[in-house]
């Protein structure tokens, strides 16, 4: 088997194959599990990212803020009357803002955030998370399993998409987590998917939004 430095194990056709050597590694290989470290040691001690990965400060760069929701198909019973949906987009030049939100429409005693925890972070009390997944239009995906500063991409690469996650909020009916898309993805639509094993939410319900139709019809000489 021939060893490929730098290839992405995400690219379409790529697989991951077992491998094993019997006494020292070739040059190549000892090169690369050094830059693997290196990199490995550099992020685990990386506590802050670049402004760009970011939201901006109040509306620095706003292009549009569309005042739509966009639900996620679920069975009434399986969340017990709670609503996913995408919510608050905000469109600024140097990406997306959104929150992943849910509604209950039950007055139930407590905070819906002690049930559900929509952030990238486990969160006491709740011991699990929900999978949050963008399909961007390059086919590319993200999710908030990588949101964390130590995930995000280097400080010179402006180009690779990465997903940051921000604060969370909680009240009796609703909860949500803020989430920031940086850079600003091509046109074409973007698929939401989420999944919660804990709650039996396994199906990954979907829904797609397209910024660039979202641009045009709610500021058309924004670009």
């Amino acid at each position: 088997m021939e060893f490929v430095e730098g290839i992405d194990p995400d690219e379409p056709g790529v697989r991951r194959v077992p491998w094993s050597s019997v006494g020292e590694n070739p040059p190549e290989v000892r090169a690369h599990i050094a830059r693997k470290e290196a990199i490995r040691e550099r992020k685990a001690n990386r506590r802050y990212v670049h402004p760009q990965r970011k939201p901006p400060l109040k509306t620095d760069g706003l292009l549009v803020e569309p005042s739509a929701k966009y639900p996620f198909s679920l069975d009434d019973a399986l969340l017990g009357g709670v609503q996913m949906q995408i919510d608050r987009l905000r469109i600024f030049r140097t990406g997306l803002q959104f929150d992943l939100a849910a509604t209950s429409l039950h007055e139930d005693t407590g905070l819906l955030g002690d049930r559900l925890n929509l952030t990238h972070r486990m969160r006491p009390p709740a011991k699990h998370r929900i999978y949050l997944g963008l399909v961007l239009p390059t086919g590319k995906v993200v999710s908030n399993k990588e949101s964390f500063a130590w995930d995000a991409p280097e400080d010179d690469d402006a180009t690779t998409p990465w997903l940051y996650g921000g604060g969370s909020y909680s009240r009796p009916t609703e909860t949500g987590a803020t989430y920031f898309l940086s850079p600003l993805p091509e046109s074409g639509p973007i698929t939401f998917s989420i999944a919660y094993t804990e709650l039996g939410l396994n199906t990954a319900p979907s829904v797609s939004i397209d910024l660039e139709h979202l641009l045009r019809v709610e500021e058309p000489d924004t670009r």
